[in-house]
């Protein structure tokens, strides 16, 4: 019953956020409430975030998952989870998207990853939303 979190940092004006949407039993994501949480990071710590991507990629190429390695999982209507097609394992997205709508980076790595779970974007994301991973008062 942990929350689906969305993380995001723009490296132009060094704002960084989250969206989290919370579950709530029995009811389709698409109607569970959402919080969003902005963060404030050094400029340094933003610009590993972005270098990270290139970094993985590099150095775990046979880790990082292209389109057509994944599949959709729609058994939860409203939430598709993306998933590596060959062994079904829950995946993060990771990519940079240009302000003029285009991608830059794009790609997926299994949620057991060691790429993933070693990363400077994992470490930091997993700080900044862990108090917020199940609803107070709720």
């Amino acid at each position: 019953m942990l929350a689906r979190c969305q993380f995001g940092c723009d490296e132009d004006i060094g704002s960084c956020g989250a969206t989290l949407t919370y579950p709530i039993k029995g009811m389709p994501w698409r109607r569970n409430i959402m919080r969003r949480y902005a963060f404030d990071l050094a400029p340094n710590v933003i610009t590993t975030l972005f270098a990270e991507l290139s970094r993985i990629r590099r150095e775990y190429p046979k880790e990082c998952l292209e389109t057509e390695a994944l599949w959709s999982d729609l058994s939860d209507r409203g939430n598709a989870v993306t998933r590596d097609r060959a062994t079904g394992t829950l995946c993060y997205t990771l990519g940079i998207y240009r302000g003029d709508g285009g991608t830059e980076d794009y790609y997926c790595l299994r949620e057991d990853s060691e790429a993933l779970l070693t990363s400077d974007i994992f470490k930091t994301f997993s700080a900044l939303t862990a108090p917020y991973e199940v609803l107070s008062g709720a």
